[in-house]
């Protein structure tokens, strides 16, 4: 009889097991589908960014902290002028935009654009930092990256890959 009784909760053991995983699988795909979905733009955005590229805990700490340098030009050959535009376009977004709400700036002269949303901010012990994605777009060719700026109380933004 006590054996009986043991292999019958073995049963149940095994009922129960099986539909937790179910049930677990379902709720997980379902999270990862909401996830993989591209971020809503808000109102009157010309175009959407692509879906940015996340950071792991790795990559976000491997670099020391910096201050504003070509790497923000995603490897582009732009003008002066161009490079003026989009570092004001980069500074305006972390400092007034809103998060999703893109920044854009276009040349004149040639075939050049590029645009810059917050995509993610969180506090720190002494400050607040931002995840923005910057695109950039010249006769043609198209990149875009994602990077993070951490600003302090006391201090200017501190850029970080």
């Amino acid at each position: 009889m006590l054996v009986k009784d043991w292999m019958e909760g073995m049963k149940l053991l095994k009922v129960i097991t099986v539909l937790t995983s179910i049930i677990f699988f379902a709720v997980s795909t379902n999270a990862l589908a909401d996830v993989s979905k591209t971020p809503t733009e808000t109102e009157g955005a010309l175009a959407k960014l692509p879906y940015p590229k996340m950071m792991g805990e790795s990559e976000i700490w491997s670099a020391p902290g910096m201050m504003w340098n070509g790497i923000q030009y995603i490897r582009f050959n732009l003008k002066k002028a161009e490079k003026r535009q989009h570092q004001q376009a980069v500074y305006h977004t972390l400092n007034n935009a809103e998060i999703g709400s893109i920044t854009a700036w276009y040349s004149k002269k040639r075939q050049a654009g590029g645009k810059v949303r917050v995509i993610h901010q969180f506090p720190t012990s002494d400050g607040y930092c931002r995840v923005y994605q910057s695109y950039i777009k010249l006769n043609g060719a198209e990149r875009h990256m994602t990077n993070k700026a951490c600003k302090r109380l006391t201090n200017p933004w501190v850029f970080l890959k």
